[in-house]
């Protein structure tokens, strides 16, 4: 009789048991997919790694803007600093999926130089900014000073009479290009306001307008603007950290 209760026991037990245990999993499913708060998403950005690998992208860009200002001819106009923890949008080796945040800094530097650019581009690479591409390596062979004095030299024309690619310096993770007639540098990244504090922009000097400063600094033909890209791309890059998906409510794995 004992077996008897014992075995209806179980039963009543597993029948009342099972719905709500699936219906727990699906709550769990549900929130694991779910996109976590800000709240979350900065705690996560702010963890010592990230922050570790944040500081190191910002030395970078610090040194390289450092040392292009301190050129002969070259002098600084303004830095900017776009700081971005965004939830990936592309396929490849951080889908979706696997990636809850990726970590990224755009940055751009302007510079202004007083006389032919020509001039001054030599300097520019010797002063060491980044390792510029030799002419015919790498998989941007313009890239590189001896091109860039040939398109000078030659008017953008080469011994075929073909138009040769616009001239820049090209090296690992920067870009350097500058302006000639009817190519004008890009304009300024916008100094927001953005919709989150997932966000961060930063500016040097910080409370100049620096669209202004570009103008400023082409006035009346009396300047050369540079501009200094960080990243990988024209849109310029840098992916610094990447948070991966794990664990109930998406939380992040560091």
């Amino acid at each position: 009789m004992k077996a008897f209760l014992h075995n209806v026991l179980k039963s009543v037990l597993y029948l009342v048991g099972m719905p709500v245990f699936r219906a727990v999993e699906g709550v769990r499913s549900l929130s694991a997919q779910r996109w976590p708060t800000e709240r979350r998403r900065l705690a996560l950005v702010r963890s010592p790694r990230a922050r570790a690998a944040r500081a190191t992208e910002r030395e970078r860009i610090r040194t390289l803007v450092g040392v292009l200002g301190t050129v002969e001819g070259v002098e600084h106009v303004v830095t900017q600093v776009l700081d971005q923890s965004v939830r990936p949008t592309f396929h490849g080796a951080d889908h979706p999926r696997d990636t809850l945040l990726v970590c990224e800094i755009h940055a751009r530097a302007y510079f202004v130089v007083r006389e032919d650019v020509v001039d001054v581009l030599p300097r520019i690479a010797a002063a060491g900014v980044a390792e510029w591409r030799a002419d015919g390596q790498g998989p941007d062979p313009h890239g590189s000073l001896e091109h860039a004095l040939r398109w000078h030299r030659d008017g953008g024309i080469d011994a075929n009479g073909r138009r040769m690619d616009s001239p820049c310096l090209a090296g690992p993770g920067v870009r350097l290009t500058w302006e000639r007639p009817g190519v004008p540098c890009r304009e300024p990244i916008p100094a927001g306001p953005y919709i989150s504090r997932l966000y961060v922009f930063e500016q040097d000097p910080p409370v100049a307008d620096a669209a202004q400063l570009l103008r400023e600094g082409r006035a009346d033909g009396r300047g050369t603007l540079l501009e200094l890209a960080f990243g990988a791309g024209w849109g310029g890059r840098c992916r610094y950290h990447r948070v991966a998906r794990g664990g109930f409510a998406g939380r992040g794995r560091m």
